[in-house]
C-alpha cells in the first residue's frame, strides 16, 4: 500500500515540480545577464559597435538626438485626457567625435519628464549647437512592430530609402526606466525568484521519491493506533467511489486523495459529522456552475476535511456508505445541527458519537 501510494504521488508531484523547473529556468535564464549587469555595472553604450548591440543593460552619456518619432502614454476613458508616460528619440551609437568608431542610428526611450530636455538638446544637434549632457541608464530591447512602423516613417519622411534604412539603422532602443535603483532590484529579485523556483522544484522532487508527501497519511494512521498491517488490509478491501478509486470507505478509514500527491485516511472511529456541500458559482449575477463535496469533522483534527467530488449522486453515495457503515456517526446537515456542533460540542457527540458503538457495521468488510 505504502509504497503504491509513494509511487502515485511522487507520480503527480512530478507535474508541479516540472512546471517549477521550467518556469524557474526560463526566469533565471531570462535574467540572468540583466541582474549581472545590475550587480557588476552597466555597460558603456558608447564602447559598443552596432553588431554588439544586443539586449543588455548600458549607461550612456547622450549629448545629440534627432528628434522625437513617437511618443507613448494612456487615456482616460472618462475624461478623454491622454496622459504621455515615455518619448521616442533618434540617437545613434559609438562615441560622439570619434572618427573611427562605427556608428548606426537607433532609438533612446526616455520618461515624459525629460522631453523638454530631449527637445532642446535636438534642435541644438540640428542645428550644429552642443547642448548639456544628459545621462541615462536602460536596458536595450528590440521596437516592436508598432514602434518599429513609426521609427520607419520618421526615416522615410527624412528622404531615406528601405537600402539605406537598412544599411544606416538599427531595430532597437534603450528603455530608460523612471529608477535605475528599481530597476536594479527588480532584474535581481527576478533572477533569485527564478532560482528559488529551480530549487523548490528539485527539493519537490527529491521529498516526492522519498515519500515526503505521505507525512499527513503517517499521522492520520498514527493517531488511529491501528497497526500498518490492519491498514494494509483495509485498503485493499475498500470500496471505491469516485474516478480511479480517488476515494475509498474501508472498514477503518475513509481514503481520498488517493492517486494524489498528499493522499488522506481519516479514521472511521474519529468521524463525528458528515454532510454535502454545495457551493454555486455565479458571475455578474450569471449561474456559471455548481461544485460538490463531503464535508467530514473528525475528533482529533482542528479543520474539516472537504472532498471534492463530481456531482451530488457521488455525495450521496459517500454518504449513504458512512451512514449504513459508521452509525456513531450523523450524517446530513441543518441548521440546528450546524449551530448544536460549534456552541456546545458535548451535547452534539451526545446525539451519537458518545453513545454508539465505534464498531463498523459493514457486513462486507473483513473482519478485523
Amino acid at each position: 500500500m505504502f509504497e503504491t501510494l509513494r509511487k502515485s504521488s511522487f507520480k503527480s508531484s512530478l507535474i508541479l515540480s516540472v512546471i517549477l523547473l521550467i518556469g524557474g529556468g526560463a526566469l533565471a535564464l531570462f535574467n540572468a545577464g540583466s541582474a549581472f549587469f545590475a550587480v557588476t555595472g552597466y555597460v558603456d553604450f558608447t564602447t559598443l559597435a552596432p553588431d554588439e548591440i544586443k539586449s543588455q543593460l548600458v549607461e550612456v552619456e547622450l549629448w545629440e538626438n534627432f528628434g522625437c518619432f513617437m511618443e507613448s502614454g494612456s487615456k482616460n476613458t472618462s475624461t478623454n485626457k491622454v496622459t504621455i508616460s515615455d518619448y521616442y528619440y533618434i540617437i545613434y551609437t559609438g562615441a560622439m567625435g570619434d572618427a573611427d568608431t562605427e556608428y548606426k542610428y537607433m532609438a533612446i526611450k526616455v520618461p515624459a519628464s525629460y522631453g523638454s530636455k530631449m527637445d532642446i538638446m535636438a534642435e541644438s544637434t540640428w542645428n550644429g549647437l552642443v547642448s548639456n549632457p544628459l545621462t541615462f541608464s536602460g536596458k536595450i530591447r528590440k521596437l516592436d512592430d508598432k514602434e518599429y512602423k513609426y521609427y520607419l516613417n520618421f526615416w522615410k519622411e527624412a528622404g531615406l530609402t528601405n537600402a539605406e534604412i537598412e544599411e544606416m539603422t538599427l531595430p532597437y532602443y534603450i528603455d530608460v526606466p523612471e529608477s535605475k535603483l528599481g530597476q536594479n532590484i527588480l532584474y535581481i529579485l527576478l533572477f533569485l525568484g527564478g532560482a528559488v523556483l529551480i530549487i523548490w522544484g528539485v527539493l519537490r522532487i527529491i521529498k516526492g521519491s522519498k515519500g515526503g508527501y505521505l507525512k499527513a497519511l503517517r499521522h492520520d494512521i498514527e493517531l488511529s493506533g491501528y497497526p500498518e498491517t490492519y491498514v494494509e488490509s483495509d485498503f485493499n478491501t475498500a470500496a471505491f467511489y469516485a474516478k480511479k478509486g480517488q476515494i475509498r470507505i474501508g472498514r477503518l478509514f475513509t481514503y481520498y486523495d488517493v492517486n494524489a500527491t498528499q493522499p488522506r485516511a481519516i479514521p472511521n472511529k474519529k468521524i463525528m459529522w458528515a454532510y454535502q456541500s454545495t457551493t454555486t458559482h455565479r458571475t455578474n449575477g450569471i449561474k456559471t456552475g455548481t461544485t460538490y463535496s463531503v464535508v467530514i469533522f473528525a475528533d482529533g483534527y482542528k479543520t474539516a476535511f472537504n472532498i471534492a467530488v463530481a456531482s451530488q449522486n457521488a455525495a450521496q453515495e459517500i454518504l449513504q456508505r458512512l451512514n449504513a457503515s459508521c452509525p456513531w456517526v450523523i450524517v446530513g446537515y441543518s441548521d440546528d445541527l450546524n449551530a448544536l456542533f460549534h456552541k456546545n460540542r458535548t451535547q452534539f457527540l451526545d446525539l451519537r458519537y458518545n453513545t454508539v458503538e465505534h464498531e463498523a457495521a459493514d457486513p462486507a468488510a473483513t473482519d478485523f
